[in-house]
């Protein structure tokens, strides 16, 4: 029994052929049907794992979209343990098809003032989607008091994350949050007009 259908070229020579695998899973008996009608210029062929198989866009581990905002103005403190907005925020619409998610990147000058009584200073920041909190990042720095003067400690910090609860064709807002936390006076954002980035990425089915 042969194992390959051979088509011959219509003219000029050459065939191209079909070949069956040495074996199938099981050894079952696998049939796979061909689309109605053609796809467009630039579609892949998939199957639905019944062996139905038709023409749909290549989205696969592709970057749909990126959009992002950059805050570079003098930062505001705030003594709350709430959580505070810090002004940076960005808002994408998803893709029509091939959505999966949205992939999120953060990187904000985030600080604390300790109190004339010395200790820890620490602050968080906070990435929400909406009202939904996603994920935060704490910062913290030893800084001990100086004939009782209030002392601070800043620095560069990020998040990452993948948000997979989302859907296509839909607006959502993305935004920075922070507050203060243990023996810090204040917590800072952005202070001595640093720079500071939000980047989303839709990521492709």
């Amino acid at each position: 029994m042969t194992a390959k259908i051979k088509l011959n070229a219509a003219s000029g020579g050459g065939s191209v052929s079909l070949k069956a695998p040495s074996t199938t899973t099981s050894n079952a008996a696998v049939e796979l049907q061909l689309p109605v009608a053609d796809g467009s210029a630039g579609q892949i062929l998939k199957t639905d794992g019944s062996g139905n198989l038709s023409f749909a866009a290549d989205a696969g581990g592709k970057f749909l979209q990126i959009v992002g905002a950059v805050q570079t103005s003098n930062g505001s403190l705030t003594t709350s343990t709430s959580y505070v907005d810090t002004g940076l925020t960005c808002n994408i619409t998803t893709s029509a098809s091939g959505h999966a998610g949205i992939y999120i990147m953060v990187s904000g000058c985030l600080g604390g003032i300790g109190t004339t009584s010395g200790g820890e200073t620490t602050s968080q920041m906070n990435l929400v989607r909406g009202s939904t909190e996603l994920i935060y990042a704490h910062q913290g720095g030893w800084a001990g008091n100086v004939s009782g003067q209030q002392t601070e400690d800043f620095s560069n910090s990020s998040m990452n994350f993948y948000d997979t609860g989302t859907s296509a064709s839909t607006t959502y807002t993305y935004k920075v949050q922070y507050r203060k936390v243990s023996d810090t006076s204040q917590a800072s954002w952005n202070k001595y007009n640093g720079r500071s980035t939000i980047y989303l990425i839709e990521v492709g089915s």
